[in-house]
């Protein structure tokens, strides 16, 4: 087989239908939180507004942060020098864990490397140990969301995009026998938003009879 004419002609597909992906180029402005500039492939630089980071309050640019950060270099190095299970966790961390057990009033914290892993590695993990958990997702869930909940070979049940309607319709029919009916997801939280089309779940749960 042709290899290069392969992956050629699915990449072309991709151009061809608009779905290649191209990162954005952006240098954050430190100072000047959410402000951003953009390189261009072209050269040129474009001074852009970042609405879409994770760091929602701009603490990744507070003063206290950034000293701190500089402080753990000099005295660590930088890098994460392995994963802990072969070298460890490093102590910042560990503190990190501490501090935010207690600010949340729970037993023990636990970091992960992103948003997404930590929806991805709870999901995953709850919903495949749980006896005869069905899982009912909001069409509209964010990617990290559906994959741990694909990766748990639960099952699960998809529902309309914040209609509370189909949710409970889906729930009047899931098997009565079934006792854990797992309702994590983003739509049945009252603050909840979806950061793809902006707009906030459904404002009312429910609940399996």
């Amino acid at each position: 087989m042709d290899f290069e004419s392969f992956f050629k002609g699915e990449l072309d597909g991709l151009h061809q239908e608009g779905r290649y992906r191209v990162f954005a180029d952006l240098e954050r402005q430190r100072g000047q939180f959410p402000k951003a500039t953009r390189y261009n492939a072209s050269g040129e630089k474009q001074d852009v507004t970042v609405w879409c980071s994770n760091d929602y309050l701009g603490m990744g640019q507070h003063p206290k942060v950034t000293e701190a950060m500089k402080l753990a270099i000099d005295q660590c190095g930088a890098g994460a020098g392995g994963t802990r299970n072969i070298s460890g966790t490093n102590h910042y961390h560990v503190l990190l864990e501490r501090e935010l057990a207690d600010l949340h009033g729970k037993e023990s914290a636990l970091l992960f490397t992103s948003g997404y892993v930590s929806n991805w590695a709870a999901l995953g993990t709850l919903c495949s140990k749980i006896p005869g958990v069905i899982v009912f997702s909001d069409a509209g869930n964010h990617a990290s969301m559906i994959e741990g909940i694909r990766h748990s070979k639960c099952e699960r049940v998809i529902f309309k995009h914040n209609s509370v309607s189909d949710l409970e319709a889906k729930l009047a029919a899931a098997d009565p026998r079934t006792q854990n009916h797992c309702l994590r997801d983003r739509s049945t939280r009252w603050t909840a938003i979806f950061r793809r089309s902006g707009n906030s779940a459904i404002s009312r749960t429910s609940t399996a009879q």
